[in-house]
Order: structure tokens, then sequence, then C-alpha cells
């Protein structure tokens, strides 16, 4: 129930870094880091390592959270970056400015309003 309002709060709010709420995008973040996300950035790049809220999600919500987290960060710093998305050290998603959010593994990307996105970064190697 929790990912279902996380994402029905990221959808309220505009995701284009130059007319976007950032109080709604704060929320959004503040509801993944509820649901067990964690992130850090290093080099203008983010690696977020998902919680307990990736596990028993299909697939079309899995993207949804992906875009949740990446179109709030885009808010927040003003620009798309990079950002690569782990579950249990494994790389699950990534998003690029140049290509949007996708999942690993799919062939077709998954274009966000956002165009945020991720490096193939370990976890390991961003600071805390």
């Amino acid at each position: 129930m929790k990912t279902f309002a996380t994402l029905l709060l990221a959808a309220s709010f505009v995701t284009s870094a130059v007319a976007c709420d950032k109080v709604d995008a704060a929320k959004v973040q503040f509801a993944l880091s509820e649901m067990g996300a964690q992130w850090s950035e290093q080099g203008g790049r983010a690696m977020l390592e998902w919680g307990w809220a990736w596990d028993g999600t299909g697939r079309a919500q899995r993207l949804e959270l992906l875009r949740a987290f990446a179109g709030s960060d885009s808010c927040l710093t003003g620009r798309a970056r990079e950002i690569a998305f782990y579950r249990k050290g494994q790389l699950v998603g990534m998003a690029l400015p140049a290509t949007g959010v996708q999942l690993v593994g799919e062939t077709a990307t998954a274009q966000a309003s956002t165009r945020s996105g991720p490096s193939a970064q370990r976890p390991g190697d961003c600071a805390n």
C-alpha cells in the first residue's frame, strides 16, 4: 500500500527540472527512504539501493519506482543525471539523461519525462 501511495504522490508533481514542486519531490524521496531505499552520490552520479519495496512488485510498478526517484532527483538537483539502481547488490535499473529510465534486462528503454539517469558504478563505489 505504501508503494502505491508513493507512486501516486510521484505522479502528482511535474517532473520538469524547470517547473517542478520541490516540496512534493522531497516528499517522494522521503517516502522512498521509509520503504528502505538508500542513495548516495559521487562525481555527479547517483546510486540508489532499493529496500523492501522492490520485492513483490511487478515490472510496471518497478519502472514507476525508478521514474519516481529519477523525477524527484531531477527536480531537486535542477538537472537530469546518471542514476544506477540496485537491489541486494545487483544492478536492476538505470536512468541516463540521453536515453531515459529502464529496467536492466529490458529490451526497450522506457523513457522518463525527466530523462534522469544512472551509471554502471557498483554500490561500494559511492561515498556515504
